[in-house]
């Protein structure tokens, strides 16, 4: 009796200290090397759906399958916690993980975007996930921008109850410039995007009105009656600017501004009444003298902070640029 006693009090002592520990970012620092996804060859512009589970779909552009241009993949996806946080292949065995998978949404899309030209920056959406108050269901949305027809262009697929539908071009934010990385905010008032139709790569965004108790549908989003552009100066930059971001209050995105430490260093930026404080470097545990690229902040009701996820062309990893993983900051 007492040896149960004391295996109970054991467990009762050391169980709920190392959930604390996780919940509360023991991962927090860790950069991991997603070795279960890199090749050989070119690995970057990931996409990770929200998800409630811990069970997803990474997608991303990879040259492995034509190896002269950048395409879309898609995988099953994991997080796993053991010494490290980590993320890895998964089988899902007939187990629902995904709803874009799932439902076939995602890989049609996927082959429909992909062709014999570069697709970058994959960007999922879920009405009624990502957008709040859409009130919408099956209204699924893979966006990318592929040089096609020369210079890089904004593009989606809408998989509805009719089906697939695209490719569109997404009008309101392409130019004759190179256009890329859309980001949606969840009241589906802002989009953020970069281009170089002033000369270099700048952030720009979308601002689209909304009322109060507004139900907002794929169509008000994506042509909407009334909005207005602007490049964000408070983020951009003299120097390139690319790859943003939104997501929860925060702005990730990459620059070879000088002052960083080579190549292109990831920074953030958080929104708060209604204005955008300074860019700060995500610093030396993040970023190398190589080149740090897109990162995004996944929708991961599971973690207390802010797990980010990018792409590197830094040595050690298995050739060209690799995908990586490490927290950003703390959510609450």
């Amino acid at each position: 009796m007492k040896k149960f006693i004391a295996i109970a009090l054991l467990l009762q002592s050391c169980w709920p200290l190392d959930l604390g520990k996780r919940k509360d970012g023991n991962f927090l620092e860790d950069v991991v090397r997603l070795d279960d996804f890199n090749s050989e060859y070119d690995d970057y512009n990931s996409d990770l759906p929200s998800n409630k589970s811990g069970l997803t779909t990474l997608t991303f552009s990879s040259k492995r399958d034509r190896k002269d241009v950048f395409n879309l993949v898609s995988y099953p996806a994991k997080f796993s916690y053991d010494k490290r946080l980590n993320l890895e292949k998964y089988k899902p065995d007939g187990v629902q993980y995904d709803l874009f998978r799932d439902t076939g949404a995602l890989e049609g899309m996927i082959n429909r975007a992909n062709g014999n030209f570069n697709v970058y920056g994959p960007k999922t959406l879920m009405f009624g996930e990502d957008i709040q108050d859409s009130g919408q269901k099956r209204n699924y949305f893979l966006f990318f921008a592929d040089d096609s027809e020369g210079n890089m262009q904004i593009k989606y697929y809408w998989n509805n109850d009719k089906g697939i539908e695209g490719p569109f071009h997404f009008d309101i934010l392409n130019s004759a410039a190179d256009d890329g990385y859309p980001s949606f905010s969840t009241m589906g008032d802002k989009i953020y995007f970069s281009s170089n139709r002033d000369g270099n790569f700048d952030i720009y965004e979308i601002t689209i009105p909304r009322v109060d108790g507004e139900k907002i549908t794929p169509e008000s989003l994506l042509q909407p009656l009334s909005y207005t552009l602007r490049k964000v100066e408070e983020l951009s930059s003299p120097s390139d600017d690319k790859c943003p971001y939104f997501y929860d209050g925060m702005m990730t995105f990459v620059s070879d501004r000088p002052g960083g430490l080579g190549g292109q260093d990831i920074y953030h930026a958080t929104y708060e009444n209604g204005k955008w404080g300074p860019p700060i470097n995500a610093g030396e545990r993040v970023n190398t003298s190589h080149n740090e690229y897109r990162p995004i902040l996944p929708r991961l009701n599971n973690f207390n902070y802010h797990l980010m996820i990018f792409s590197s062309d830094r040595p050690g990893g298995k050739g060209g640029y690799d995908l990586y993983m490490t927290g950003l900051e703390k959510r609450w």
